[in-house]
């Protein structure tokens, strides 16, 4: 009967596999700053590029999708466009994120992710203990630093949270429209998509004319809430010390690769360690 590969095998294969990970460590996917966001369904496909609308895809003809249902797929693809650009490539006068927010999910993150690297440590304890006396395999498993880097970033977003404490920016809108006034937007205060309205025209359109009328209100809108935003005086922020919160910032991802670098480094030996004398 086939009882599929030894122990001995399986570990080599992750020694192996460890090794052709671990040169890639720290690469970031290259991409050409482009951001796609989808509604449900991808009835509508939006394409961001340096904070405007590229493109607009609609995968019906706007007579086959109900005028208010267009519109707030519309809304919900341009809005997950922008946040995904936003997060990457943010502007001056984008919107803040939400810190408590972020705060309360990187505690929770940091609280799995510790559990699950014990879990790791633990497990690759029993592998050394019932095959090490037989393939020489030694080595300290477990991880160190977890909960020490997850605490630094606790603290430097609490840091930006106390320092940006009332600083949001100017709280206002843009609106925007097509060359022929057919579609209509509304920007937020947040920065997204808060309306948008369809003439009756909309259902004669083709899908290419509908997709080149919504960019352009699109794009419309957000540079008038991008102008308000950039013209209104902001409040007085000389408390926050950006550049400390910046380079905290630039220690934790240095932190978080050297980490991940080290561990790597020392499972790496644990498998090395298999054959020695």
């Amino acid at each position: 009967m086939d009882r599929g590969p030894s122990p001995e095998q399986r570990l080599e294969e992750y020694r192996r596999s460890l090794g052709e990970d671990s040169d890639d460590l720290g690469e970031l996917p290259e991409d050409d700053g482009r951001f796609v966001g989808r509604s449900a369904d991808g009835l509508v496909e939006v394409t961001v590029a340096a904070g405007r609308v590229a493109s607009v895809a609609v995968r019906l003809s706007p007579a086959e999708i109900p005028t208010s249902d267009l519109g707030d797929h519309l809304a919900t693809a341009v809005d997950a466009a922008l946040a995904s650009a936003r997060g990457v490539v943010p502007a001056a006068t984008d919107p803040l994120p939400d810190l408590d927010v972020l705060l309360d999910r990187l505690n929770s993150v940091g609280e799995q992710s510790s559990r699950f690297m014990r879990q790791v440590g633990s497990a690759l304890d029993d592998v050394i203990a019932k095959v090490g006396p037989r393939t020489g395999m030694h080595g300290d498993p477990s991880p160190s630093g977890v909960d020490a880097l997850f605490s630094d970033a606790a603290t430097a977003l609490r840091t930006a949270r106390d320092s940006l404490a009332g600083f949001q920016g100017p709280q206002v809108t843009g609106n925007g429209s097509d060359e022929d006034h057919e579609v209509w937007v509304t920007i937020g205060v947040d920065g997204a998509v808060s309306k948008v309205e369809l003439s009756g025209a909309v259902r004669d359109m083709t899908s290419r004319q509908f997709n080149d009328r919504a960019r352009q209100a699109v794009n419309a809108a957000l540079e008038d809430w991008t102008a308000k935003r950039r013209d209104q005086s902001p409040p007085d922020a000389a408390g926050a010390d950006f550049g400390r919160l910046a380079a905290q910032a630039d220690a934790l991802r240095t932190q978080s690769l050297d980490q991940l670098r080290g561990y790597t480094t020392k499972l790496k030996s644990i498998m090395g360690s298999i054959g020695e004398p």
